[in-house]
């Protein structure tokens, strides 16, 4: 506690800082991310914060939040500092134990912006897209936030030499795991041909080090958490009955009070060297089936690269419309395109509309919002003959072996309707044999209602994506996305927010997402202010 107490008092010379996390709604083919708006000239500082509830993993906390934040320039610095206090009233311990932790606190730390001469950011990214989208579309390290921080970065530097550019990301500065790099130029630049003289060519990869390093493996028994019985114990995994004994050293691991036979639980022989030959009419228990686990102890990496172009057609203060196009390889797998695709903004309209040529064993924005929960999930089955549980990983580059082919269009349209509503959509329509998972949505709506006293801001955002057919009998499903957002005025510098999402793990592979253990809920509700 001294710690934390003393962390504060460091954080007090910061109070006259500002801006809370808000989630990101972007639908995909958005030109409204965070790395669109620039600093304000001067200096900017405030603080802002939170007083109520959150739930993480089925728990209830208080929650007090203070996020200072100071813009000077190009430069940005903030600051989330989230003390979580459980129903016996100690704070979260598990927010403050390592040094990791109070990287943590830092939400982030920047300079410019990705059209700067050099640029950087490190903390929360909400928003990552890497060229026109093909391989990373609107990713965030923050899909779980707050019960998940990952301190993600990205770095870059844009020179006068024909436009020539580098760019290097990684998702987590702990881990490294999902990372991305792009190169650029601007190859005719200095041949003065009209329009191809803006051409802007770029190359993309993208990768992920280890698909199972969504699950944690405290004990480093190479068994994920997740599955793990005893996750802080590197020599035990499995209790197949559920007493609290490890089945290493259980003499009944489906627990209905009879040995059992050593053929099969071998620690009964340990224990009892020869015990089936000295009781021949023992009646051992011959139909206990002990549970399996899955061990992991190598990474599974997959990379994907590509390239890109753009050029600029018309580029007035009333109309702006370019031509671009794209193409990306899954190493091992599949190839997908985009030609011709177009893009423009005019009066309060943004659009992108572009044809879509997919491979067999292509997936597009294979790294998209919901990633950091598709790289991997727990595949639970129970064996009809014997009745055997058995606990794995399966990842979501398995499901490239059945994607094929596939033709169709994207379109993206956004519009603002007097800065009051906000209407975001997008739709993939794609059309080939088989599982081709080819059709996606994604849609916001935020009103700011001035009619309505009070009231700043409600928002709802939803997304299906990569699939066979869009479920609306069963929007809750695996592939599916929701967040929610609510602002009510208490006063002039004090908000009334709540904010919740959901996201899906089908465990029992049924198809249908059923109980709370399938459905990961975050939601927080509280008073924010600010000065």
């Amino acid at each position: 506690m001294k710690r934390q107490m003393l962390f504060l008092l460091m954080l007090m010379p910061l109070l006259l800082l500002s801006q809370v996390y808000t989630d990101s709604q972007d639908v995909p083919g958005s030109t409204n991310t965070e790395d669109d708006t620039e600093y304000p000239e001067g200096t900017e500082m405030g603080m802002s914060g939170a007083v109520g509830t959150v739930m993480i993993k089925d728990e209830l906390y208080s929650q007090i939040r203070l996020c200072p934040q100071i813009n000077m320039g190009k430069f940005g610095f903030g600051l989330d500092v989230d003390l979580l206090i459980d129903g016996e009233g100690k704070i979260r311990k598990e927010d403050w134990d390592t040094w990791q932790d109070y990287v943590d606190k830092i939400y982030f730390i920047s300079w410019g912006r990705r059209k700067d001469p050099f640029y950087f950011k490190a903390g929360s990214i909400p928003d990552y897209t890497l060229g026109h989208g093909l391989i990373f579309n609107h990713y965030s390290n923050m899909l779980c936030y707050p019960a998940v921080k990952n301190v993600g970065a990205y770095v870059g530097i844009n020179t006068p030499i024909s436009g020539l550019g580098f760019e290097a990301f990684t998702h987590n500065i702990h881990e490294n795991d999902i990372l991305a790099g792009r190169a650029y130029i601007n190859p005719l630049a200095l041949l003065e041909i009209p329009l191809l003289e803006k051409l802007k060519i770029g190359v993309n990869m993208g990768i992920d080090r280890n698909q199972y390093g969504r699950f944690e493996d405290k004990d480093g028994d190479n068994i994920p958490d997740v599955y793990d019985k005893f996750p802080n114990d590197a020599n035990s995994w499995l209790d197949s009955d559920n007493d609290g004994i490890p089945d290493g050293i259980d003499l009944d691991l489906n627990g209905n009070g009879m040995i059992d036979d050593p053929t099969i639980n071998p620690y009964v022989e340990q224990q009892f060297p020869g015990i089936a030959t000295n009781y021949p009419g023992y009646p051992f228990d011959t139909t206990v089936v002990p549970d399996s686990v899955q061990a992991y102890t190598q990474t599974d990496a997959i990379m994907i690269y590509g390239l890109d172009y753009q050029i600029p057609l018309i580029d007035t203060d009333l109309l702006y419309f370019d031509n671009y196009g794209e193409i990306a390889k899954i190493d091992g797998y599949g190839t997908g395109v985009i030609f011709p695709g177009f893009s423009g903004k005019f009066l309060i309209f943004d659009a992108k509309l572009e044809f879509r040529n997919f491979g067999d064993q292509f997936l597009p924005a294979y790294f998209d919002r919901l990633y950091n929960n598709q790289r991997s999930n727990v595949q639970y089955l129970e064996r009809l003959s014997d009745g055997r549980k058995e606990w794995s990983l399966t990842t979501k580059e398995a499901t490239l072996e059945n994607v094929k082919s596939s033709l169709g269009w994207f379109g993206y349209l956004r519009a603002n309707v007097y800065d009051v509503v906000f209407v975001k959509g997008a739709y993939q329509d794609m059309y080939g044999k088989g599982d081709f998972r080819g059709k996606s949505l994604w849609a916001s709506v935020t009103v700011n209602p001035t009619f309505i006293p009070k009231l700043n801001e409600a928002t709802i955002y939803y997304s299906q994506t990569n699939v066979n057919y869009i479920d609306f009998i069963h929007p809750r499903n695996e592939d599916a996305y929701v967040i929610g957002r609510a602002s009510y005025a208490l006063s002039d510098n004090t908000n009334l927010v709540g904010r919740y999402s959901e996201v899906y793990n089908d465990l029992n592979a049924d198809g249908r997402i059923k109980g709370k253990d399938e459905v990961q809920t975050t939601f927080t509700f509280g008073v924010e202010f600010s000065f």
